[in-house]
């Protein structure tokens, strides 16, 4: 088996580089007018002329590998189409030119021209990295989270004002998902709404607010936590007026075998028998039934004639911070007459019904 030789080094077999040939001193002293009759052509004849005429040359010297000639030509023809005179000129603008940053107007203008694409992708992606950097690093975490769920719409304004007067939570995150979640004939479940309305309970919001076909379902999932005490608490402390303005919300996961046996049987092949905590009414949460109250709070509902229309307040059972949620509520209910009359000062004809 043969082995390789190893080829020494030769310097013969380096290319050598050809020197640039410089075309002659006095071509390159040549007027526009000379340089066109070098070509043979008057000073008025067109550049189509020029170029057909500085074609043929070089063709003819490249045959003859003549390289003096090609720079001589080359040389030229800059001076015969002007181009030698119209850097000569743009030199001297850039010598005489106030320059910005080491560059003239113009060069800038240049430079904006093919170059303003990069900073448009620069400018992007500054942005783009400052709006992570304040959303994970500069703005406030809320410190509590609020979701509504149900045919209605909300002014989430409203809210931050209440929990700015009521609590002490400083950066509340509000949103409201408006879903259809009934049997009615005119009803229909947006499969997208419904996506939505599990992500907002997913982040354990403390206050949970539900229209009432929606309610009963939230409350055999264990989402609303039962607020007995908290109402006991109501009724030693608020007037009868403050009571009037809303209403306790009693439930039992009897009841809703009762009233949804049949669509619950849909899902599950049998129902878990009940146990006698089961048969037992809790308060699940505030009723409020008045149209003016509710859009005093934010919410307008959205469901026809036929439906309850009330909405209700309560606390999600699943929350970390379930006794502020309690003390705001504590707090809120008992300034419905404020909020409700303070709606109707700005809303004056509100309840006028022609």
């Amino acid at each position: 088996m043969s082995r390789s030789k190893k080829k020494k080094y030769d310097p013969s077999h380096v290319p050598v580089l050809k020197e640039k040939v410089l075309p002659d001193p006095k071509i390159l002293e040549m007027t526009r007018e000379e340089a066109m009759a070098y070509f043979d052509l008057p000073v008025w004849a067109k550049s189509e002329d020029l170029d057909d005429r500085f074609w043929k040359l070089g063709k003819t010297y490249r045959a003859q590998k003549d390289e003096q000639k090609l720079a001589d030509i080359a040389a030229a023809y800059n001076i015969a189409n002007g181009t030698r005179d119209r850097e000569a000129e743009e030199r001297k603008e850039e010598e005489t030119a106030k320059h910005y940053f080491g560059k003239t107007k113009k060069q800038w203008a240049e430079f904006w021209h093919y170059e303003w694409w990069k900073f448009v992708v620069a400018i992007a992606v500054v942005v783009l990295v400052f709006a992570v950097v304040e959303y994970f690093f500069l703005a406030p975490k809320s410190d509590v989270r609020m979701a509504s769920i149900g045919h209605f719409e909300l002014d989430p304004d409203i809210w931050e004002e209440l929990y700015a007067q009521y609590s002490d939570f400083k950066h509340p995150d509000i949103n409201f998902v408006n879903l259809i979640s009934d049997d009615s004939p005119d009803a229909k479940v947006d499969v997208y709404t419904m996506e939505q309305a599990v992500a907002l309970l997913s982040v354990r919001p403390t206050i949970v607010v539900f229209d009432m076909p929606s309610t009963p379902g939230y409350i055999y999932s264990e989402t609303l936590l039962p607020l007995d005490e908290l109402y006991a608490q109501m009724k030693q402390t608020y007037t009868e007026k403050e009571l009037s303005y809303f209403e306790p919300f009693y439930y039992s996961k009897a009841k809703f075998y009762e009233e949804y046996k049949d669509e619950v049987l849909l899902y599950e092949s049998e129902l878990p028998e009940l146990t006698e905590e089961d048969k037992q009414e809790h308060i699940y949460g505030f009723v409020i039934r008045d149209e003016i109250l509710q859009r005093a709070l934010g919410y307008t509902i959205e469901w026809k004639d036929g439906v309850d229309k009330g909405i209700l307040f309560g606390v999600n059972a699943g929350s970390d911070t379930i006794d502020k949620g309690k003390d705001f509520l504590l707090k809120l209910f008992q300034k419905m007459e404020d909020r409700r009359n303070d709606y109707l000062e700005l809303y004056p004809y509100i309840e006028a019904t022609d």
